[in-house]
């Protein structure tokens, strides 16, 4: 059995404008095949239950950087947004760094591009709190031992810098791999794709990695021995690499 895991902002999503158009014909394969495709973002519950809608996709999904998975029902691995924020709150007098819950929906949508809807959607957290760094970048290390201390993770996603628990994509990944094993008896290939150091975990226990192009930033370190980096751009490369090595598969 194949499963594919895949990031969406600038992977499956483009950068800019969010759409999925160029990987239509892959989602069409996957779906012709029968084969999940699991979505795994620092995008909320919310936002991914929409995105699931306009994609047409039924599968379980990870959210919030694998705090979350939805499997039939929602499963909590994180700590609560509440005190993550609280944690934060207390660092700002150290370091100097936005908060996401401290937007409004219109300053969001002028960061990120999202329609206010999205907007709201992406301001509903649970189990993390995405950052905009405004200090020095030699201060950032610094304020990652401090994180780390607190058993908390920073994550840097294409625009973010999410803090969260330390269940990961990676730890999702698995989970979502042994469920589907115990539910059909048949063992299970896995395929992780994303463009980000965000995904690096995810992408290293998975069978098959495909790195995907960011439009700005040259693709992150990895060591796997099965490892593709696609040629094209976010959701064009996604879908051209997705259909080779399927074919392959």
């Amino acid at each position: 059995m194949l499963l594919v895991y895949s990031d969406l902002d600038a992977t499956l999503l483009d950068h800019e404008n969010y759409s999925f158009n160029p990987a239509i014909p892959a989602l069409k394969l996957l779906e012709k095949k029968g084969i999940p495709l699991i979505l795994a973002s620092s995008k909320t519950y919310q936002e991914m239950i929409a995105i699931k809608k306009s994609m047409g996709n039924h599968y379980p999904f990870i959210y919030e950087n694998g705090s979350g998975i939805f499997f039939r029902k929602k499963i909590a691995f994180g700590v609560a947004h509440k005190d993550i924020k609280s944690f934060l709150e207390s660092l700002r007098k150290k370091f100097s760094f936005e908060l996401f819950s401290d937007f409004s929906p219109n300053q969001l949508k002028k960061y990120t591009g999202l329609t206010e809807k999205h907007a709201e959607n992406a301001m509903k957290r649970e189990h993390s709190e995405p950052i905009l760094w405004n200090d020095e970048y030699k201060k950032l290390k610094n304020f990652i031992t401090l994180i780390e201390k607190k058993s908390l993770v920073a994550a840097q996603g294409g625009r973010f810098l999410t803090i969260s628990g330390q269940y990961t994509k990676a730890d999702a990944l698995l989970w979502i791999k042994k469920a589907y094993e115990n539910e059909f008896r048949v063992p299970v290939t896995t395929i992780a794709l994303g463009d980000s150091e965000n995904d690096i975990k995810m992408l290293k226990i998975a069978d098959y990695a495909i790195l995907v192009k960011h439009p700005y930033k040259n693709f992150p370190q990895i060591d796997h021995p099965n490892i593709i980096r696609t040629k094209e751009i976010g959701p064009l490369g996604w879908n051209n690499a997705l259909i080779n090595l399927v074919s392959e598969l």
